[in-house]
């Protein structure tokens, strides 16, 4: 129950009604939609980006490493940018709603221009087109992405309601597993593969991808959103300092780094280890994401019950070394293994991957609820903006270093997809997919160990009035 009166409440724009009453099934399956496209996208290029441009536009891992590892980091000004405009953003249907729209439209142009590529006659001008796709995919994502990760805050201050909400999040991301990791190998093979198949692909993707997310703003339209929030004027160095007084999100924002670096080591590290340590085909690929997102699906039910119980903190930790364990089978794996091993791998994988993945994003809302009550002040946008830079960083030294480590140990770029490899750059690819995701889960784990932010002290925290706490901090 929220210890703000009717009064405080008011002024800093929060509901003074029942925290915990449910939300409707309709909302939440709306809202979780919408992480349905994006996953989608995100899925793809993380994983296919740098393989496609290798051994399909003759750019050498190294670059393509570093052009999206730059767009990434473009990111770092874009996101905590969208998080100020849609904070202080009004209007009659939601301050957030009106981006997601406009994110819908950006993302699904993004989606087909990314993989069908003009032809170039020097891999400069593939690489020069390919800056220009990934800044446009950078700019759509954060319209998109940081008002929706804004929602949940606003939409129930309920502690075990945002995980419930969060549920449905995951759902949208494993929804997104079926349709682009378990479904575009299979549709890249059915258009023939090569460039061709990942131009059919971009565009059934894009579809698919613009359908989901302009679900989502129709579908939240009921949701409880403010509309206009008055905050008393804070400058951006006082936003830096009552941000770096909040401990948990800072302890929080330091796991996500280390396990959003090993995801983005690995999943593209994937699309090398499966042709060229395993044998496997593209659609062998698939039905490894088939595996691992249907367990995810079915994990749900199981993480929230069990995050009631011991801790949302505690469930993050435990499933974060186990899943160190599990990735580290990746060194055993040859292409004599049997494929239904690699499956169980994936089911391990997508078992834990739905408790990191839910446990994280539940704690992010109750951070954010946790500055409101120490501040007085709702910035929600603004503390989704530092989550998704966060995210964006991480996607940014992993296909980087995925890169430098492939080019530094010999990996040989083509233009149609064949060249033999050597030794050293099959080591490389072992090291990206297993070795290097194992030692930032084990960074990711120990961050967590300052993590401090109970439902019990979260209660406790007597909430300010932002009017008063506002001009002490502008007089400061």
């Amino acid at each position: 129950m929220s210890d703000l009166t009717p009064e405080t409440a008011a002024t800093a724009g929060v509901s003074s009604g029942d925290p915990e009453r449910p939300l409707s099934l309709k909302v939440c399956m709306g809202w979780g939609v919408g992480s349905l496209g994006m996953a989608v996208m995100f899925g793809l290029i993380s994983t296919f980006a740098l393989s496609f441009m290798t051994n399909y536009l003759a750019i050498s891992a190294g670059v393509a490493g570093a052009l999206l590892g730059l767009s990434k980091i473009y990111d770092a000004v874009t996101d905590p940018l969208m998080g100020v405009i849609s904070d202080r953003t009004g209007g009659s249907i939601g301050r957030r709603r009106p981006y997601l729209l406009a994110g819908a439209f950006m993302l699904a142009a993004t989606m087909v221009l990314m993989f069908n590529v003009p032809d170039f006659a020097t891999p400069t001008g593939a690489a020069i087109y390919m800056t220009a796709m990934l800044l446009l995919y950078a700019t759509a994502y954060t319209v998109f992405n940081v008002p929706y990760l804004a929602m949940p805050a606003e939409m129930t201050e309920g502690y075990h309601e945002r995980a419930y909400l969060m549920s449905f999040r995951v759902y949208g991301i494993a929804g997104a597993g079926y349709v682009g990791y378990f479904g575009g190998p299979i549709i890249i093979d059915y258009f023939g593969g090569g460039r061709a198949g990942f131009e059919g692909m971009a565009w059934v993707m894009g579809a698919a991808v613009l359908a989901s997310s302009v679900a989502c703003y129709y579908f939240t339209k009921d949701a409880p959103f403010k509309h206009k929030v008055d905050s008393a004027p804070v400058g951006f160095k006082a936003q830096v300092r009552l941000i770096m007084q909040n401990r948990p999100f800072l302890w929080l924002m330091l796991a996500k780094m280390f396990g959003l670096l090993g995801q983005a080591l690995s999943n593209p590290a994937k699309a090398f280890f499966f042709p060229l340590v395993l044998g496997a085909s593209l659609s062998s690929f698939g039905w490894y994401w088939f595996a691992f997102y249907t367990a995810m699906t079915v994990s749900q039910t199981f993480w929230l019950k069990l995050g009631k119980s011991h801790g949302k903190r505690d469930i993050f930790i435990a499933a974060l070394l186990l899943t160190v364990c599990i990735n580290l089978t990746w060194l055993l794996a040859t292409p004599a293994e049997a494929f239904g091993v690699t499956l169980l791998r994936g089911v391990a994988l997508g078992f834990l991957g739905g408790a990191t993945l839910l446990m994280g994003q539940a704690m992010l809302p109750d951070t954010m609820e946790y500055d409101l009550r120490i501040t007085g002040l709702r910035r929600e946008g603004v503390y989704a903006g530092v989550y998704t830079t966060i995210e964006k960083l991480a996607f940014a030294f992993g296909p980087a270093i995925t890169g430098i480590v492939l080019a530094a140990m010999g990996y040989v770029a083509s233009s149609d997809g064949i060249a033999e490899q050597p030794d050293s750059a099959i080591l490389a690819v072992y090291i990206c997919a297993a070795g290097l995701p194992a030692i930032t889960g084990l960074l990711a784990a120990l961050s967590l160990l300052g993590y401090d932010l109970t439902e019990e002290k979260l209660k406790a925290t007597k909430a300010v009035d932002v009017a008063s706490e506002g001009a002490q901090i502008t007089a400061r």
